[in-house]
């Protein structure tokens, strides 16, 4: 096609437009700061240390991309859980590819789905989750705020090396 080719057709058939990415003062922030959730996990993990006999068994949890080895992740997570005098009954690992779509989702992942019906499960020995940071869980702030509701709904803890506030 020549330039005057072109340059009929994008007349014909204009390009979408495309705005300029958003300065960092000008983007949208969190409704919730990093703190709040930060204390409502807390409180969450006091509640079920109370009620499952001070140090209830927990899974290890990480998510991964492939070919990442999530050996660093679940060794700071086993770490975290023997600091706090948590029992390590399970690990489960989850990989998703970057532009996967269930990275904000965790419930569509089929590890960390798997790590909830354990928890669930009323004869499960298993009665909280160990993860790295708030990410390995989702980055998005409402379902993350929907995994910290079910883990107080179902009296389990969610232990994370990195809080919230340090990510």
């Amino acid at each position: 096609m020549n330039t005057g080719t072109l340059a009929r057709a994008e007349r014909l058939h204009p390009s979408p437009r495309i705005l300029p990415p958003r300065a960092d003062s000008q983007r949208p922030h969190s409704p919730v700061q990093p703190q709040v959730f930060e204390t409502r996990r807390a409180h969450l993990n006091r509640r079920a240390c109370a009620q499952h006999g001070g140090s209830p068994q927990v899974l290890l949890y990480a998510l991964t991309v492939p070919g990442q080895d999530p050996g660093s992740d679940l060794a700071d997570a086993r770490g975290l859980a023997a600091a706090h005098q948590l029992p390590v009954a399970d690990q489960i690992v989850d990989i998703l590819d970057l532009v996967d779509a269930r990275a904000d989702n965790p419930a569509l992942r089929r590890g960390y789905a798997r790590a909830l019906r354990l928890l669930a499960d009323p004869a499960s020995p298993v009665h909280g989750m160990v993860a790295v940071s708030r990410t390995a869980i989702t980055p998005a702030d409402r379902p993350y705020e929907d995994q910290l509701i079910w883990h107080t709904h179902h009296h389990t803890g969610l232990w994370l090396v990195r809080n919230e506030s340090a990510i």
